[in-house]
């Protein structure tokens, strides 16, 4: 069986209008769609800037012929989810310490089954999750959305407008909506909570938290000949007095002229 490659690497997605573009390269054919669960060696290969779309099973036209997935799983311990906007994030939890062996081969499977056990040492991944109802040639469908990334790689990432066929796409009104819009607002919501979400775009719905200013720490330079006195004040000052018994001392030589 093939390896599934994500419908996007490299990306990030910074609002609502970001998945109906990446939403709608898929429904075009542009970009690819998942089909089936992941399996061990695609779960492991999940890092940061991977995205996927699927198509959740259930709908009566899809679980007669087996299309979709029922739900998704990747094989890493998330915490409780947290919303924002349209949006369900969840920060990875860190592995327990008694699970974490450090003589263990870095070419063997890890026991937490993230790969092999060197991959314990990068940072703790944010799944981003979002979804839509769709109106296809087959009917109604809900389609998910699945974006991964770290804090100190989101900066890094592009977006839809960085990559030229999805920057042209126009996604017509209403095609996709909201499956959360129905659902109402259930969860706990972190809007007070500061979540870094990478550089600020004007595609973006609501603003930035402001970036972090390390403390400014001021040096002033001092230039070095406005603290020597004038050389000609040092040239007409009288050499200091020496001590008496060095006085005595040089007395005792003899001088010759």
């Amino acid at each position: 069986m093939p390896m599934q490659r994500p419908t996007c690497t490299g990306m990030r997605v910074r609002s609502p209008a970001d998945a109906h573009v990446i939403f709608h390269g898929v429904s075009l054919g542009i970009l690819p769609m998942i089909t089936r669960r992941l399996d061990t060696e695609e779960r492991r290969a999940i890092s940061s800037g991977c995205v996927f779309v699927w198509e959740e099973r259930g709908g009566p036209n899809t679980e007669p012929m087996g299309l979709g997935i029922e739900r998704w799983t990747d094989s890493i311990r998330w915490g409780p989810s947290r919303v924002r906007e349209e949006f369900l994030f969840y920060h990875e939890k860190d592995p327990d310490p008694i699970d974490i062996d450090l003589g263990y081969d870095s070419d063997a499977p890890s026991p937490l089954g993230y790969g092999p056990s060197h991959v314990l040492l990068r940072e703790n991944l944010i799944k981003q999750t979002y979804s839509v109802f769709v109106e296809t040639t087959h009917g109604r469908r809900k389609w998910h959305l699945i974006a991964y990334f770290t804090q100190d790689s989101v900066d890094y990432l592009r977006s839809v407008d960085d990559i030229p066929y999805l920057a042209c796409l126009r996604v017509p009104p209403g095609i996709y909506t909201s499956a959360r819009s129905a659902k109402g607002t259930g969860r706990t919501r972190f809007a007070e909570q500061h979540f870094p979400y990478g550089r600020e775009t004007n595609t973006r719905p609501y603003p930035a938290p402001p970036p972090y200013s390390p403390p400014t720490v001021v040096i002033r330079n001092v230039r070095v000949k406005e603290i020597l006195a004038p050389l000609e004040y040092l040239e007409n000052i009288p050499p200091p007095r020496r001590h008496p018994e060095d006085e005595k001392a040089l007395m005792s030589f003899p001088f010759q002229d």
